[in-house]
């Protein structure tokens, strides 16, 4: 489906026109991104906790955008949602053990999936810290979530890898080959 009205380089976001290199919409089209990574990344997944994770953070997601394109005062992301990263992150950690070193994304296949949703979760965190340069009033707690769901991404994937039997490889400081 197509509405060509934005053919000239601007778009709706909640009854206004802005133009698609705007910041606001760099951001929700990164939040998308991480969306679709998520989505890519539960397709490979074998473990219902691990995908019903997946599926939630992906509604949070909306959620943010809802958060942070609307004038609207309430925040939809809250502390709860915080908490539910973190828990979920302490829960997966205790499963796959210390990590040791710095790990080298990759491994299994489902490891490397989550991987790349991480990394693309640290480049919106990083939009949401410029956005909120823009938009003052913008609700922090959406910085917050994204700093823990990367951690939770990273949790995720090295628990993958134990899950599966599959090599984690490190990087060790000062050692080159």
């Amino acid at each position: 489906m197509f509405t060509r009205e934005g053919d000239k380089g601007d778009t709706s976001v909640v009854a206004k026109r802005v133009g698609k290199d705007s910041p606001l919409v760099n951001f929700l089209g990164d939040l998308d991104e991480l969306s679709s990574f998520l989505g890519f990344a539960a397709s490979k997944i074998p473990w219902p906790d691990m995908k019903e994770d997946i599926y939630k953070i992906q509604i949070h997601l909306f959620e943010i955008g809802e958060d942070v394109a609307t004038d609207s005062q309430k925040k939809r992301i809250t502390e709860e949602y915080v908490k539910f990263l973190e828990e979920r992150t302490v829960a997966y950690r205790k499963e796959s053990g210390p990590v040791k070193l710095f790990v080298l994304p990759g491994g299994s296949e489902v490891a490397s999936a989550i991987h790349l949703a991480r990394a693309v979760a640290r480049r919106v965190e990083r939009g949401a810290v410029k956005l909120s340069k823009e938009i003052p009033e913008m609700n922090k707690t959406i910085i917050v979530y994204l700093n823990r769901l990367s951690s939770l991404l990273f949790a995720m994937a090295v628990l993958a890898n134990k899950r599966l039997g599959a090599e984690e490889r490190y990087y060790d400081i000062g050692k080159y080959w």
